[in-house]
């Protein structure tokens, strides 16, 4: 803090000994030509600014000479940045901006891994802003995820969260963080506390099979979160959040960017506590011969955490053409499962990541990038007492990639490339005895995409990548798809795409005894078959003034579908099932009202052919109403009302019970099938954002508003403990 505020002395005093000028003007509706109040008004690149008054008129004082940009915002209007020199006072400036349309364009990269206009881009790509993120105050990826996504659930797998994504489960959704793969995972997901929600500039979400871009994984969907890059010569951005069950988070991100490059330096700290759900009603049992049977009520703690990363990023402007980023990574996790066990025994986490890019513009129309990724994720088991601890499981991924990307004929998009993917596995569950053991696969890729844009209605995509892996060979994934705009505020989109997952190497490899439940044995399979797949997708878009309709469906058949399943009363294993078929739709909508005052509905519909063996919730809805009072000008105050909504559920199992045998009138033991019915539920939230002087914002908010808490706790069931409460204060210096 010291070296930030001499930073800032320095950076005064050579403004000081400029000589200082005004600059005023008037910002209007470029369409009607109305004047705008509480505009924000400020020079990029520095602390000084100000707000349009009633009539749309602004002034700021003090300004040194110099050539600035000078930038214009308000909600519902689209920022305008508009570069001015002062020289001496500066009058009668006038600026237009243009209302909003309810969606922004915006670029995106996900659906082509080249930057593309979200509008034009032919495969149906979602996105969640960075405005979106701070607007929701959410603290983990998590909640961001289930409060904004109707078709997102999580489910908590021995203690872990367990994402399913439009009937999709973890192993089926690809995870990225600026295009690059996550290592480790638990219960078949990442470790979501590894995102830091302060660094996130938006979140791109493809749902449905991607495996012609991306390969293995991506069947079910990709969800590539990108980073904030710096903006500005000096931004410092700091933020604190306390709340229930000791929720502690600290973030602080210092970033500059100039002439020859940037640097940015990301860091964040956060804590909370476990807590204990109580059963207040029994789980009841129904078995298929109209016998119930009612477990005993139980306690469930949910694991609490302190985690802390630090993430440094160097941009270096070698040439006009050719620019080069260096970064890295460091994260440490400590799982607190609570209880007597967490007094004792704890598991750590321990994450580095290092890489480089090279960004080469061949010609305004031709790219090429090369990069390389490395990613070591590991685990212990940290005995507290003794502070001691032991290695359990270590993930190694590394990942060289070559992209290329040309612009044929101004708009004909041709992207190709190959990839080099290795991945090696350590865990405990590799040997039966417990005993560590090692794993590896090597994947090779080639891939190619291209965009033909027959009209300005019409454009074709057609996509092939070949995936040759270290155990299964060679696969080929096509994708063929279209996009018809018959009016410019409508757009369709459809098409058809192959998808394969390899079996993972824990489905391969795995021969581990499960001590609880009774103890049994979990068991891989080195003769699983790749899963193969064939997706179908359609979507429409359409923006009607203030209003945007949003729908899409996709139906997918996938062979050889790999699960794992009791083989014998003490053992279960990875085998391939057979055939599964998954139709998943969804529908949003949002309209604008005001520049103050903006609803956002969405509803999901899940089925599979899975039958005992489906764990989705058919139906889930989201509701969001956003409103920003206009009374306190620069000082706003906004909230925020949201909720989704659970529909029920049955869930399946097979258990034991006592029957008398109707000859010998001996009483036995005999497995029987049985159903579970989870109620439907919703949860809702109450956000307030308050700007303060001082580039200061307060937020505090009440999570899961009318206090729902499940009746009995279990894999499917909601772990929410209740109401909980939260207050944040975040800085920012620009």
């Amino acid at each position: 803090m010291r070296i930030i505020g001499l930073l800032v002395f320095l950076f005064c005093c050579i403004c000081g000994s400029a000589e200082n000028c005004r600059v005023s003007g008037r910002i209007v509706d470029k369409k009607n030509k109305q004047a705008l109040s509480n505009v924000n008004v400020r020079f990029q690149g520095t602390t000084i600014g100000t707000t349009t008054d009633d009539n749309g008129n602004f002034h700021i004082s003090g300004v040194t000479e110099g050539e600035y940009v000078l930038g214009a915002s308000l909600v519902g209007y689209e920022p305008k940045n508009q570069k001015i020199a002062v020289f001496s006072d500066v009058r009668n400036l006038l600026i237009e901006i243009n209302e909003q349309s309810v969606e922004m364009d915006q670029v995106v990269v996900t659906a082509s891994r080249t930057e593309r206009d979200l509008k034009n881009v032919p495969i149906a790509v979602q996105v969640i802003n960075s405005k979106t993120i701070e607007k929701m105050q959410v603290s983990t990826m998590r909640d961001l995820l289930e409060y904004e996504l109707p078709g997102i659930d999580f489910k908590n797998n021995g203690g872990y969260a367990n994402i399913n994504m439009l009937g999709f489960g973890g192993k089926y959704v690809l995870f990225l963080i600026d295009g690059e793969r996550m290592a480790g995972e638990s219960f078949d997901n990442i470790d979501y506390n590894r995102i830091n929600m302060e660094n996130i500039e938006r979140i791109e979400i493809i749902k449905g099979a991607s495996s012609s871009l991306y390969g293995s994984n991506a069947v079910g969907g990709v969800i590539n979160i990108i980073t904030k890059k710096p903006d500005s010569p000096l931004s410092v951005r700091a933020s604190a959040r306390t709340g229930s069950f000791n929720e502690q988070n600290y973030n602080l991100s210092l970033s500059t960017k100039q002439k020859w490059g940037s640097i940015s330096l990301n860091g964040s700290y956060k804590m909370k506590d476990p807590y204990l759900l109580k059963d207040t009603e029994p789980m009841t049992l129904e078995y298929d011969n109209g016998q119930q049977s009612e477990q005993a009520l139980k306690e469930t703690y949910i694991a609490g955490y302190t985690d802390y990363n630090i993430n440094p990023i160097v941009m270096l402007n070698l040439s006009k053409k050719l620019q080069v980023e260096l970064k890295g990574g460091y994260f440490f996790k400590e799982r607190d499962p609570g209880g007597i066990d967490g007094k004792k025994v704890r598991d750590h986490f321990i994450d580095y990541t290092a890489g480089a890019k090279a960004f080469y513009t061949i010609s305004d129309r031709q790219h090429l990038s090369v990069s390389a990724n490395y990613d070591m994720y590991e685990k212990y088991d940290y005995y507290k007492l003794l502070d001691e601890r032991e290695k359990k499981y270590a993930n190694n991924q590394m990942r060289f990639s070559l992209l290329y990307d040309y612009l044929i004929g101004g708009r004909h998009a041709l992207v190709a490339g190959a990839e080099f993917f290795s991945e090696e596995l350590m865990t405990y569950m590799f040997e039966s005895d417990g005993s560590n053991d090692k794993r590896n696969a090597d994947t090779y890729s080639v891939f190619a995409q291209q965009d033909i844009v027959l009209s300005d209605q019409l454009t074709l995509v057609g996509g092939l990548r070949y995936d040759y892996h270290s155990e299964f060979n060679g696969h080929f994934s096509p994708r063929l798809s279209v996009m018809y705009r018959p009016v410019r505020k409508i757009t369709f989109r459809g098409g058809y795409s192959g998808g394969f997952r390899s079996p993972t190497l824990k489905e391969l490899y795995t021969d581990w005894y499960h001590p609880y439940g009774g103890g049994f044995q979990i068991k891989g399979n080195t003769d699983l078959k790749a899963e193969t797949s064939n997706n179908f997708n359609i979507s429409g878009e359409g923006i009607f003034g203030k209003t945007t309709v949003t729908a899409m469906a996709q139906y997918s058949l996938i062979k050889d579908k790999i699960n794992n399943v009791w083989v014998h009363s003490d053992t279960t294993q990875y085998i391939n099932v057979g055939d599964a078929k998954i139709l998943s739709s969804e529908v949003t909508l949002s309209h604008r009202f005001c520049r103050s005052f903006q609803v956002k509905g969405s509803y999901a519909y899940v089925h599979d052919n899975l039958k005992r063996r489906s764990i989705v919730r058919p139906h889930s809805a989201t509701v969001r109403g956003d409103y920003t009072s206009q009374l306190f000008r620069k000082y706003n105050p906004g909230i925020s009302f949201s909720g989704k909504y659970f529909s029920g559920m049955n869930i399946y199992g097979t258990g034991d019970i006592s029957e008398t045998d109707g000859e010998t009138g001996i009483e036995q033991e005999v497995s029987e099938g049985y159903k579970v019915w989870y109620e439907p539920y919703s949860v809702w939230r109450l956000t307030l954002s308050q700007p303060l002087p001082f580039n200061i914002i307060l937020n505090a908010g009440i999570n899961n508003l009318f206090d729902y808490k499940p009746k009995f706790s279990s894999f499917y069931s909601s772990i929410s403990p209740g109401r909980t409460y939260y207050i944040e204060l975040r800085w920012t210096l620009r």
